[in-house]
C-alpha cells in the first residue's frame, strides 16, 4: 500500500503528522505533535477520531457534481480530492502540508488567496453588478471541504468570500426559504444569522433562482461546527447530547444563557418555518483562531429544507403536529420540549402569508405554494398555542419528512 507523508497544520503550526493512503487518501497513521492542544476539536480523542473527522471533512460523494467531477478528472475518491487540495476549507484554519515542502498558510489559505471553483456549470446574474473575481488560476480549490447535499460552490465577489447555493428539484424553493428564513429574523430583530439574497442562475436547462451569502468564517475566526464540539469530550450516558453540547461551550467559555436563548430561539424558528434539517453540522460556535477560545454562537444558517419543500400537499392531511426532523429530538414537537422560555419569537413580527407568497411568486413553477401557506398557517397556530399553554395535545396523523443527508 502506497503511503504519502503530510503534516497536519493549523496555520503554520505543526499539529500531527500524517500517514495517507496513496490511492483512497484516507489517514492510515496518525503521529502526535508538539501541539496537541491545536488538533481539530473533533479529531481530539485519539487517531480514530481525527481519521472520522478528516473524512467527515471531505466532501459528500452525494453533492451536486461531485461524482461526475471525481470520474472526469480520475479521482478515486473524496478523501483524495481533499488531498489534492490540501485539506483546505472556507471554515477554518487546518490543511495538510507535503513533507518537504515550503508551503505557508500565507501562500495557501483561501482566505487570502484567490481560487476558481470547478463547478463551472452554476452561474449567477451577478446581484447589483457585482462581478465574480480570480486574479489568477490557483492551484487548490474550496470545493474538496465543501458540505451538504446541494450544489453550491465558493465565489469571490468584490473581494468577498460567499457561497453560492442551488436547488434539488426543478423548483427554486430551497434557495427562496433561505431568504424567507432571513426575512424572518431580520425583522424578529436576531442579528446572529446570515443573510441569504435570491439570485438568478443562469446556464441550466430551466433558469432559477439560487441563493448567496457572505462567509461568516475569516482570518480572525474559525467556523466549528456543533459536531465536532459535541465530540471534542466523551459524554456521559446520563446526559443528553443537547444538555453536553451547552456543557462543552460553556466550559470553553460561552455564556450558558446565552447559548440556551440561541438555541431555543433557533428551535422555535425552525419549527415555525419548518426546517427539517437542524443536524450537528447545520450549526455551531465561531472561534479565534490564535486563542482558540470560543467567541460566540455562529449564525444561524442552512434554513433551505423548510416549508414542505419536499411534500407540499402534506399540510392537506395533516394536522402538522408530528413532523420528524434530523437534530437533537426525535420530532419537532419534542424539540419544543427543550424551550424554556416562550418569549423569544414575537408572533407579531413572523412573515405574513402576503409576504411569502410574494416571494415565492418569482418562480412560478413552485407547486402547492396554497397549500405550503396552509402549513404555514398551521405551524404560527400552533407556535401560538404553545406560546400560551405549552405543548399542544399530540393526535392526528404522522409523517415524515426526509431531510437532507
Amino acid at each position: 500500500m502506497a503511503e504519502q507523508h503530510y503534516d497536519l497544520m493549523h496555520k503554520d503550526d505543526v499539529v500531527a503528522s500524517l500517514q495517507l493512503d496513496d490511492l483512497s487518501g484516507a489517514i492510515l497513521k496518525v503521529t502526535p505533535g508538539a501541539n496537541p492542544e491545536l488538533l481539530p476539536l473533533g479529531g481530539s480523542q485519539g487517531a480514530d477520531s481525527l481519521r472520522k473527522w478528516w473524512l467527515r471533512r471531505a466532501v459528500p460523494i452525494s453533492q451536486g457534481n461531485i461524482a461526475a467531477l471525481l470520474q472526469q478528472e480520475g479521482i478515486p475518491s473524496t478523501q483524495s480530492l481533499l488531498v489534492r487540495n490540501l485539506g483546505l476549507s472556507l471554515s477554518d484554519h487546518y490543511w495538510i502540508k507535503p513533507n518537504g515542502s515550503e508551503l505557508t498558510w500565507k501562500d495557501v489559505s483561501l482566505f487570502s488567496n484567490s481560487f476558481r471553483d470547478p463547478l463551472e456549470s452554476m452561474q449567477i446574474q451577478h446581484p447589483h453588478g457585482a462581478a465574480s473575481t480570480s486574479t489568477q488560476t490557483p492551484a487548490y480549490s474550496p470545493s474538496a471541504s465543501l458540505q451538504g447535499d446541494l450544489i453550491k460552490k465558493w465565489l469571490i465577489v468584490d473581494d468577498t468570500r460567499c457561497l453560492l447555493k442551488g436547488n434539488r428539484g426543478a423548483n427554486s424553493q430551497q434557495s427562496l426559504n433561505e431568504v424567507l428564513a432571513s426575512m424572518l429574523h431580520e425583522t424578529q430583530g436576531f442579528a446572529n444569522h446570515v443573510r441569504y439574497r435570491p439570485v438568478k442562475l443562469t446556464g441550466s436547462a430551466s433558469e432559477q433562482y439560487g441563493c448567496i451569502c457572505e462567509d461568516f468564517a475569516s482570518e480572525a475566526l474559525e467556523f466549528i461546527p456543533a459536531i465536532d464540539v459535541v465530540d471534542s469530550e466523551k459524554k456521559d450516558n446520563a446526559v443528553s447530547t443537547y444538555e453536553h453540547f451547552i456543557h462543552v461551550c460553556t466550559k470553553r467559555g460561552l455564556s450558558e444563557q446565552d447559548v440556551r436563548s440561541f438555541l431555543e430561539y433557533q428551535i422555535l424558528t425552525d419549527f415555525v418555518l419548518t426546517n427539517t434539517d437542524r443536524h450537528l453540522n447545520n450549526f455551531g460556535v465561531l472561534r479565534d483562531s490564535r486563542t482558540l477560545k470560543f467567541i460566540r454562537m455562529a449564525p444561524i444558517f442552512d434554513s433551505g429544507n423548510s416549508m414542505f419543500w419536499d411534500s407540499p400537499r402534506l399540510p392537506e392531511r395533516s394536522n402538522c403536529m408530528e413532523i420528524t426532523v434530523n437534530s437533537f429530538r426525535r420530532t419537532e414537537m419534542e424539540l419544543l420540549k427543550l424551550v424554556t422560555d416562550r418569549s423569544r419569537v414575537r408572533m407579531e413580527l413572523l412573515p405574513s402569508r402576503e409576504e411569502i407568497a410574494e416571494l415565492y411568486a418569482k418562480d412560478d413553477s413552485i407547486a402547492f405554494v396554497d397549500s405550503i401557506l396552509t402549513g404555514y398557517k398551521k405551524k404560527k397556530a400552533l407556535l401560538e398555542r404553545f406560546m400560551e399553554k405549552g405543548i399542544p395535545a399530540q393526535t392526528g396523523h404522522k409523517r415524515n419528512i426526509e431531510p437532507e443527508r
